[in-house]
């Protein structure tokens, strides 16, 4: 037996017996990676935030603030933390208004709605005793949610707590990783050569350049899905805003922005804002909210289908079946989350199984000859 070959068959032997004790203890197991992962969680944040970020910070650096000289790093993260944040508050400056004007239109036409409620009622053949539990009456709803505050009290508290809790967590994970991200930015070419370091001495020189390889691809990969993806979702909220207006529909301009700025979300993000939207319509005018549902699904079809396919997999280098595939596996897998790098995560392990497949293709032709 070879000193290869020994090798091998203890790499084998070591394997075995990692894989049996992660299966016979895969609860603890999973119970620690669980306890890591809350750790680590700010640390994640922050990297996906910093990663979002570099985006913006070098499209400044590389265009208008290319000769600002030291300056430069300092003032490109300042601008892009301006823009994004200037972005969500120009959000909700336009949303909140808009869904105050709409609660207090649908308070006002309160009577209006039960009058119409109580004719289709009676064209259904209800009776009186029936239409009489549908009373919109402003003081028997006060009546009756004082009454489900009194009576679930206990519960009320509880979950509270435990929200307050929940969000109070949420905010200080954000808090950690947006000041670990802050640094990340500053600080991101030394960053980078440490790594390279680490890697180096871990790895031979052929693990390490295909590390490198990927860790290329990967970088470049995203960044082109960031901006093709706020690209295509200026699209959605264009084309919504123009068949807005042709059908006359209210609140053009604010839904629009809003299912742009959801369909950040590949696929499947437009639709909270076409919920809200649709919401805020339903409380002006039930029926134009049916009409805008139908109008968003037929809209929601050639952006899904033909638009999205076509933009974000043309330019990440991804068949149009690959991206819908990617989209529903991320979606199963991680949620929101998934659905976020299901794209570009798909595109990765594309491009590498092309270049191996390539490759090997080469080799047989060359061995032929």
């Amino acid at each position: 037996m070879t000193k290869k070959d020994f090798k091998d068959k203890i790499l084998l032997i070591t394997y075995g017996v990692l894989l049996f004790v992660f299966l016979m203890n895969y609860n603890w197991i999973g119970n620690i990676l669980m306890y890591l992962g809350n750790i680590l969680l700010p640390f994640i944040i922050g990297a996906i935030i910093a990663f979002i970020l570099n985006v913006i910070v070098k499209m400044l650096e590389d265009s208008i603030l290319k000769k600002t000289g030291k300056y430069k790093r300092g003032l490109s993260i300042l601008l892009s933390l301006l823009i994004v944040f200037g972005f969500i508050a120009i959000m909700l400056f336009i949303l909140i208004p808009q869904i105050k004007n709409a609660g207090m239109i649908f308070i006002e036409n309160i009577p209006e709605y039960q009058e119409t409620i109580y004719d289709i009622g009676s064209k259904f053949g209800l009776s009186e005793e029936t239409l009489s539990y549908i009373d919109l009456e402003n003081n028997k709803i006060k009546d009756d949610f004082l009454t489900l505050l009194s009576d679930n009290t206990e519960h009320i508290i509880n979950f509270s707590m435990m929200f307050a809790n929940s969000l109070l967590s949420a905010l200080t994970n954000f808090f950690v990783g947006f000041v670990f991200a802050i640094y990340i930015l500053i600080d991101k070419e030394n960053l980078s050569r440490q790594f390279k370091k680490i890697l180096n001495k871990l790895f031979k020189s052929s693990v390490y350049d295909k590390v490198l390889e990927i860790s290329r691809l990967s970088n470049m990969t995203f960044q082109n899905f960031i901006k093709v993806q706020a690209f295509e979702a200026f699209i959605l909220g264009f084309l919504c805003f123009i068949g807005m207006l042709i059908c006359r529909l209210p609140y053009a301009a604010t839904i629009s922005v809003l299912v742009g700025f959801t369909a950040l979300i590949p696929i499947f993000g437009a639709f909270i804002g076409c919920a809200i939207g649709a919401f805020l319509i339903f409380m002006i005018n039930p029926i134009k909210a049916i009409i805008f549902i139908i109008f968003f699904l037929v809209l929601q079809q050639i952006e899904g289908n033909l638009i999205y396919p076509h933009v974000v997999g043309g330019k990440i280098g991804l068949p149009s079946i690959w991206v819908l595939v990617a989209v529903m596996i991320g979606g199963s897998v991680g949620g929101v989350f998934g659905m976020l790098i299901g794209v570009p995560i798909m595109s990765i392990v594309y491009s590498l199984l092309k270049v191996y497949v390539n490759d090997k293709n080469k080799k047989k032709i060359t061995t032929s000859k």
